[in-house]
């Protein structure tokens, strides 16, 4: 997996917070929408973490971005504001979950081995 949030230390704690479950590999971390791409298509993400809120490309946008290169990986959104608009716009961008940062540790975890569970069940 992939982790992208422009807060070094949120991706930081969360990095090493998914490392310590065997069934997770973090293959790589960024801190802005273009280089998340790029490693997550190199790499060969099975998922994507994604912030929605980023500096110059956004979350949507690099969710979006990313499912046209690599449709297998599985994206899942990350949020700390209360928009009722961000559901919509992570259902169009395809996006298999929505959470919010005050509730990640199981919730994210849970949502990245069915992530990963869904996409290898299709093969």
């Amino acid at each position: 997996m992939v982790i992208v949030d422009d807060h070094r230390l949120f991706v930081d704690a969360l990095a090493l917070l998914l490392g310590h479950d065997d069934r997770l590999e973090v293959i790589g971390t960024a801190s802005d929408g273009p280089t998340a791409i790029d490693l997550a298509v190199d790499g060969g993400a099975e998922v994507a973490v994604i912030d929605v809120r980023m500096p110059e490309v956004d979350g949507i946008e690099t969710a979006k971005r990313l499912r046209k290169r690599s449709p297998e990986t599985n994206v899942i959104l990350v949020t700390g504001l209360d928009e009722p608009q961000i559901v919509d716009q992570a259902k169009e961008v395809g996006a298999v979950a929505l959470l919010k940062k005050g509730a990640l540790h199981d919730q994210l975890k849970e949502a990245i081995i069915a992530a990963v569970q869904s996409s290898r069940s299709i093969v």
